[in-house]
């Protein structure tokens, strides 16, 4: 790693920051004054910034890629950036642990259930103060309408990843017993055809499909439903407000700002009785609510005909290599329109330590992750010609003679942190040069939820919230997958919300109602 070169030897002068966020770091620099001369190519800010890697990394390729970093950013930027790479099953205890101490630290991801905590305990900066800057100009023009959606209680916390957001609800089916049984031809699939169009199939339809599978090959399970909380979102949306107790019922009006129990509404009970229904038929692979394959090994080993999923473009062209089969894209949906809440978007966040002892210079680093392409594509990829090289359609992908297998520099994380959209796109295989615009195309089809840009802060009821964690993960994979069976469906549910009130629900949905009124009285 590199060390740092120079001692600061100016005094900072005082920020007056708001309330509950970032008191250490507040008597550091006031917005204007780092980049007046304090930092220059001889005497650059040292930055440590911290990433989760999920790829296994060379420890040579990678000090050598933070080397060509610093070769660009120490003489444009007056930045000496030092790699804090953490693995992804540890980072956010790492980064917490750092919070406590004296730990030099400035750029962190933030995952969006931390943010409340995070925010309670003095452990980030309030980037408002930032915003009325070039640099903060250059945030705004790259995020547009997302800039400000990592804000809790008038705070700043971070900032999205520029990625796609919307996911539509749908089915992946095995393509060649589609063809065999004549699905394809009644429903129009086609290879590759995953794009959103502003239409969609019924479940209606998806259950007709269902039976003809079971009766084709009584050996196969038509569907395979994740057990995953996520998965429900596949059947139908809520705007869960960060954490499902009390949320918004988007699917019965796009409009509505009453949050609501999502156990109790009409359009859950619906979900899951269809569900049960459909396993009671055997449509439904039988453990799917203990299953710890998944739908990938499941749809490989033949043991599935169809699995449920959120679709994007390109999606098809990436599980189909993961899985060895020809796949066909089936999106259900109840609207044209999709959509866009606060946790979607939000979901990981770029943003800085109080520990950082020069946040403009952090603040400035981060606006080079949103707008300096050069920068995200050797943080991504490594050095041109060396890790990566771009090929002649203007993607990039491995140099000669590397692979996934042997590759010593690669990270392809920026749909965490960063712009995705002004690196190059790799090619896997599975991807072209148009895929950004196709992802940009694919979220103008969201509606967003009249809560986006809200974030609900969760610190003073987390005893609650555990409670309600509990409740949840007894009763909710065995509805939501189905195998609680129709006839349980109305007591269970009885059961499941009676345990949810007394967990303190109420109080939740309440105190969330009371905070969200406040939000939308101030837009």
């Amino acid at each position: 790693m590199i060390k740092k070169t120079a001692t600061l030897i100016l005094a900072f002068a005082m920020m007056i920051m708001p309330a509950g966020c970032g008191q250490r770091a507040s008597e550091e620099a006031a917005p204007g004054q780092a980049a007046g001369g304090k930092y220059s190519a001889e005497n650059p800010y040292h930055l440590v910034f911290a990433f989760p890697e999920f790829y296994t990394q060379d420890d040579a390729a990678r000090s050598a890629v933070e080397k060509a970093i610093n070769d660009k950013m120490i003489p444009e930027y007056s930045i000496e950036v030092e790699f804090l790479p953490l693995q992804f099953s540890e980072w956010e205890n790492k980064v917490q642990l750092m919070f406590t101490g004296s730990d030099e630290l400035d750029v962190i991801p933030i995952y969006f259930e931390r943010a409340a905590s995070w925010i309670s305990m003095d452990a980030l900066i309030d980037m408002n103060a930032y915003m009325d800057t070039e640099d903060g100009a250059q945030i705004n023009s790259a995020l547009g309408d997302w800039a400000a959606v990592g804000t809790m209680n008038g705070v700043l916390y971070g900032f999205p990843a520029k990625k796609e957001s919307t996911q539509v609800g749908g089915l992946c089916l095995n393509a060649d017993i589609c063809d065999e049984l004549g699905i394809t031809e009644k429903y129009g699939f086609k290879s590759y055809d995953d794009a959103y169009k502003g239409s969609s199939h019924t479940w209606a339809e998806v259950e007709d499909i269902l039976a003809a599978v079971q009766k084709a090959y009584p050996d196969i399970a038509p569907l395979y439903v994740n057990n995953a909380d996520a998965s429900l979102k596949t059947f139908v949306q809520f705007d869960n407000l960060i954490d499902s107790f009390g949320v918004l019922d988007w699917n019965a009006d796009h409009d509505t700002t009453t949050v609501v129990n999502r156990f109790e509404t009409g359009n859950y009970k619906n979900t899951v009785t269809m569900l049960a229904d459909w396993y009671d038929k055997g449509y439904i692979y039988k453990d799917s609510a203990i299953d710890t394959q998944g739908d990938f090994a499941l749809m490989k080993a033949g043991s599935i005909f169809s699995f449920a999923c959120m679709l994007k473009p390109g999606y098809l062209a990436e599980k189909e290599a993961t899985v060895g089969r020809r796949m066909y894209a089936m999106y259900v949906y109840d609207s044209e329109h999709t959509q866009n809440t606060s946790t979607d978007v939000n979901f990981y966040n770029t943003g800085i330590a109080a520990n950082s002892k020069d946040p403009e210079m952090a603040f400035k680093f981060i606006r080079a992750l949103y707008t300096d392409a050069e920068l995200m594509n050797l943080w991504q990829f490594g050095v041109e010609g060396v890790n990566y090289q771009v090929l002649e359609d203007g993607t990039a992908f491995f140099v000669d003679g590397e692979d996934s297998s042997n590759y010593t520099y690669f990270q392809n994380s920026g749909w965490m942190m960063g712009n995705q959209y002004i690196g190059y796109v790799w090619n896997d295989g599975t991807k072209d040069a148009t895929y950004w615009a196709k992802l940009e195309e694919h979220d103008g089809w969201a509606d967003s939820s009249a809560a986006f840009g809200f974030m609900w802060d969760s610190t003073e009821y987390a005893t609650q919230i555990s409670a309600l964690n509990n409740v949840k993960n007894t009763y909710r994979a065995a509805l939501q997958t189905g195998s609680i069976g129709s006839a349980k469906v109305e007591s269970t549910l009885e059961e499941f919300n009676n345990a949810l009130y007394a967990a303190g629900l109420q109080d939740v949905i309440d105190e969330k109602q009371r905070q969200l009124d406040d939000w939308l009285s101030k837009q």
